[in-house]
């Protein structure tokens, strides 16, 4: 049985013959050391290689005297070798594929002496269509059973650019197109080729979308699930129908899909429960609140020290400005920079505080730090869950809000047409009304509603997301801190004087200009629902840097019993009463904790 229309083709490449590639290559390396031989040599091996496949091709014997002979982009047929050459040495392209050489074959049956002429129209199609910049030279051959047309393509295009055939050429380009021209000019096609060269499969994620568009409609258009398969059935599609529903489109070469593949929204149970639920009432779905939101209230409110401007000192002042300045020292300069330190350092406690507080509250007020980390974990946790509800209440309502979507796009013209008579806006009105009435009409729902339903939905999504970021901030806050030993315990036992450590940060500031910024809670050995808090912070007094402490002593209901601040006694007295509230209290064996109790501060 014949086989139909046979396409071959190949390259025309330099330094073609019977030569082992070393003999080639100590012939290269010989011929490029010539530099006056290097032009005229390339020159000439392609011209001699293109002129005796032209010539080959061009053959009187079997062309019938050159009758059957013709090309593309040549104004000279006996000067085509020429012509090609000009092309290739314009642009510079002399070597590698110099030229194709292809021929198609017709049947025996077919090879008549008609067919010599569609035969060349045929050939001149595919060349215009596959190689419609490039020189092209053919003849028919009638001195075979098969008549057959050779032909000759430059490699290098009249626009400068060279072919390019990747492996799938022959099949994905040359072989389909001589298969159509085949059908047009009445030439029986490659029966091969038909069969592997089918309707190219739609690509899964569009062919998807192609099947719930069209499930989508079918749901719109029927009211259960019978009438839905005879809908799409109707449509042209194969449709089984067993514990899964299996959907195959005809008219493309698709293996079926169940349609589970496309959501749980096109399983059996979700298009009987859509198809049930199209008039139902919409179901809002929400997000609870799980982020803790706290008061961006600062523990400490710093107040910076104003240096007057020396037009504005009294004489004293001016006095001692001047006194400073011929020490080199401008106290301007001094009073910016103490300021700059200190409102760092009430940022830093400022902070602390805030993990404090957050480890409080997840925590369940028991201070643990792991606690609150995994609290945390569980409400991001569940905060997915809803996340998930919402977007899959959207999803079930899929036809409702793409149909609302879809409407969008045509609101304000249909506005500016409906409200000022904007005729040129016309279509978009009708459009307008078209859809909103399918909204009533199918799914019993006002433009309105839906509107507010989607919003509200989305909305929702949104404060999900808000509520995760901050979460998820929150939990990086309180790790940080945790690996940085800020929640650690100190195990050491101390006095109470040494807990406290006023005496200590006092001069550490003093000398060393290092300023305490911190919070802790002291405990006792033995002594039960008594806890100390300690709060040092930096302070200004009379210009020079020190820290202010406060004592505050607390009952197990963080009742204040007690409390005194090194700010309102003099450093003796201040001392004093550190040790009487040791001794009322009896507070030996002390240790110190990081603890958040800021409401209390």
């Amino acid at each position: 049985m014949a086989e139909g229309i046979v396409v071959k083709i190949w390259n025309v490449t330099v330094n073609k013959g019977e030569r082992s590639g070393a003999s080639q290559l100590a012939s290269s390396i010989q011929y490029i050391e010539n530099p006056e031989k290097v032009a005229m040599k390339m020159e000439d091996i392609n011209y001699s290689q293109i002129h005796n496949e032209l010539e080959y091709v061009k053959n009187e014997l079997k062309t019938r005297n050159g009758l059957l002979v013709g090309g593309l982009r040549i104004s000279d047929f006996s000067n085509a070798t020429n012509e090609m050459m000009q092309v290739k040495k314009f642009f510079g392209k002399l070597d590698g594929r110099i030229a194709l050489h292809g021929l198609i074959s017709l049947d025996q049956e077919e090879s008549t002496q008609t067919s010599a002429g569609k035969l060349m129209l045929l050939l001149e199609e595919v060349m215009e269509q596959v190689f419609p910049m490039n020189q092209v030279v053919y003849a028919v051959h009638t001195n075979t059973e098969n008549m057959h047309i050779h032909f000759i393509v430059n490699t290098v295009g009249v626009d400068g650019k060279k072919i390019h055939m990747d492996c799938d050429f022959m099949k994905k380009v040359l072989q389909p197109i001589v298969n159509e021209k085949a059908i047009k000019y009445g030439f029986t096609p490659n029966k091969k080729w038909s069969k592997e060269h089918k309707k190219e499969v739609i690509p899964l994620p569009q062919r998807k979308m192609l099947l719930c568009k069209l499930i989508d409609h079918a749901i719109e258009e029927t009211d259960d699930f019978a009438s839905f398969v005879a809908y799409l059935r109707k449509d042209g599609m194969q449709v089984n129908v067993g514990k899964h529903l299996s959907l195959q489109l005809e008219e493309i070469n698709a293996s079926p899909m169940r349609s589970g593949r496309l959501g749980e929204e096109y399983t059996i149970d979700g298009i009987c429960r859509r198809l049930a639920a199209k008039k139902a009432p919409l179901v809002w779905k929400g997000i609870k609140a799980h982020s803790h939101y706290i008061s961006e209230k600062e523990m400490l409110l710093f107040t910076p020290d104003k240096m007057k401007r020396y037009k504005d000192m009294t004489p004293e002042e001016k006095s001692n400005a001047i006194r400073l300045l011929r020490l080199k020292r401008n106290p301007w300069e001094e009073v910016r920079e103490r300021n700059w330190r200190l409102q760092r350092m009430s940022k830093q406690l400022n902070e602390v505080g805030f993990v404090y507080e957050l480890v409080h509250y997840y925590s369940k007020e028991t201070d643990s730090v792991r606690s609150a980390l995994d609290e945390i974990g569980k409400r991001r946790a569940a905060l997915s869950e809803e996340k998930k509800e919402v977007q899959t209440n959207l999803k079930q309502n899929r036809s409702i809000v793409s149909i609302y979507e879809e409407l969008q796009k045509y609101m304000q013209k249909a506005y500016l047409y409906d409200a000022f008579g904007r005729t040129e806006y016309i279509e978009d009105f009708k459009k307008y009304k078209e859809l909103s009435e399918r909204l009533e009409t199918v799914y019993g729902k006002s433009v309105e509603e839906v509107e507010a339903f989607v919003t509200d939905q989305r909305n929702q999504l949104l404060y999900a997301k808000a509520q995760d970021q901050e979460l998820k901030k929150q939990y990086v806050l309180i790790k940080n801190y945790m690996e940085q030993g800020s929640f650690k315990v100190n195990e050491n036992v101390l006095s109470f004087y040494q807990a406290v450590g006023h005496g200590e940060a006092s001069r550490n500031a003093r000398e060393y200009g290092i300023f305490a910024s911190d919070v802790k809670y002291i405990t006792a050995k033995n002594v039960d629902g008594i806890v100390v808090r300690v709060l040092t912070t930096p302070e200004l007094v009379n210009g020079k840097t020190t820290v202010t402490t406060t004592v505050t002593v607390l009952d197990k209901n963080n009742k204040v019993l007690k409390e005194i601040c090194s700010k309102d006694l003099e450093a003796k007295a201040f001392n004093k009463a550190i040790f009487e509230i040791a001794e009322e209290y009896k507070l030996k064996d002390c240790k110190t904790q990081k603890k958040n109790h800021r409401r209390n501060l």
